[in-house]
């Protein structure tokens, strides 16, 4: 039996663990319920303490989760700071410039701190400053030597009466020409003498003259032997180039040659291929010696081939008028063919005189060639060769 709290009544209950007051409709709990009422509620207050406290942790990690995207701004600010830092680490490569140049060859470190005080930078060893940033050329060189000498036309005008003596004009020429270069080679900067006929200068003729001679000979064997092989091949057109081909890389190749022997004073020290060679293949040499032999020589050929070319013309078109002018009716052929001759015997004093225009041409080109060979060879220092020091040695033991 159960009695109701409210309204007292008393009734059997159906449910021991819910009993309600038919009467009043009030809720009865037994000592089962108050029990397990009482069981319950410290587990639901522990439940609700825990959950609090579960629910807090939670409370307490989000502040730990929220945080680190709010301080990772703070804290990556100092992570910043090297990739600052490592601007001035990278300014070594740009300041690698001024090492290169000639007014500061070793500048001082900046700020940045790399390298020593005293440690001297890459950069000069690399690249090393040069003293004259602009040299001219051994031929603008002799070409400026050439127009400051004094007298130099009257110079020029005696050396090309001397080539109308077959064998003695290019002997006198090529002595003047190599002993005033030779004189540039051995450091004394002289301009052109106004003796031709001096000491040395008949000797290094000679001396070229021989080279000459003896190369001449070689070379058209050669040519000889060549052209028969390439005839019997019928490569006449390729035989043709190989032969320009020739003339423009040998034509150098004697003239340094030539310098060769005026400074050693010996056939042999000229006909030495090996040393001429090494140094006509010097780095940097090749190129200054063809332009200082091929600079002049082809002002000398364009303008003798203008010469002739018009001496060609004066002297055919003046014959041709004259033979249509004269009739074979009213005159014999005998008269017409004297008529012919005495007019060529006129155009003697022209042609001459065209000679002698390529021939003062050819003088000062051959002077100005001479001379850039004396400022190219200058700088293998001759005065250290032993052929030269045996040439002084010989002239010195002949003197005493």
């Amino acid at each position: 039996m159960a009695t109701c709290p409210v309204c007292g009544h008393e009734f059997e209950p159906e449910d021991s663990q819910n009993a309600v007051c038919p009467v009043c409709g009030a809720v009865l709990a037994n000592d089962a319920s108050e029990n397990s009422a009482t069981d319950e509620t410290p587990q639901e207050e522990s439940a609700s303490q825990e959950e609090p406290a579960s629910q807090e942790a939670p409370r307490e990690e989000q502040p730990t989760q929220v945080i680190p995207p709010e301080e990772a701004p703070t804290q990556e600010a100092p992570r910043e700071e090297p990739a600052t830092q490592e601007i001035p680490q990278e300014e070594p490569p740009t300041q690698e410039i001024p090492h290169s140049a000639p007014t500061e060859p070793y500048p001082a470190t900046g700020a940045s701190g790399s390298g020593g005080a005293n440690e001297p930078p890459a950069g000069p060893e690399i690249h090393p400053a040069i003293a004259d940033p602009y040299r001219p050329s051994p031929l603008k060189r002799a070409w400026m030597d050439f127009k400051a000498s004094p007298g130099k036309l009257w110079i020029i005008l005696k050396l090309a009466l001397f080539q109308f003596v077959p064998g003695v004009g290019s002997l006198v020429l090529s002595g003047y020409a190599y002993t005033w270069a030779r004189e540039q080679a051995l450091g004394r900067h002289l301009p052109l003498p106004t003796k031709i006929v001096r000491p040395g200068v008949l000797d290094n003729g000679l001396y070229i003259y021989g080279v000459s001679v003896i190369m001449t000979v070689v070379f058209f064997v050669l040519g000889l032997f060549a052209a028969t092989v390439f005839s019997a091949l019928r490569l006449f057109i390729i035989f043709t180039l190989l032969v320009i081909l020739f003339v423009v890389c040998c034509g150098p190749f004697f003239a340094v040659m030539n310098m060769r022997t005026a400074l050693c004073g010996r056939v042999r020290s000229g006909l030495n291929l090996k040393r001429a060679w090494s140094l006509f293949a010097a780095p940097g040499k090749t190129g200054q010696v063809f332009a200082a032999y091929w600079g002049p020589a082809a002002l000398v050929v364009l303008l003798t081939f203008v010469c002739y070319l018009l001496l060609f013309m004066v002297v055919m078109g003046s014959s041709i008028s004259v033979a249509y002018g004269m009739s074979g009716v009213y005159h014999s052929d005998y008269y017409i063919v004297a008529q012919l001759l005495a007019m060529m015997l006129s155009f003697i004093p022209i042609t001459i005189l065209v000679l002698f225009a390529v021939f003062f041409v050819s003088t000062a080109a051959t002077l100005v060639t001479a001379r850039a060979l004396g400022y190219w060879v200058q700088d293998f220092h001759p005065e250290a060769w032993p052929e030269y020091q045996e040439n002084v040695k010989y002239y010195m033991d002949r003197a005493v």
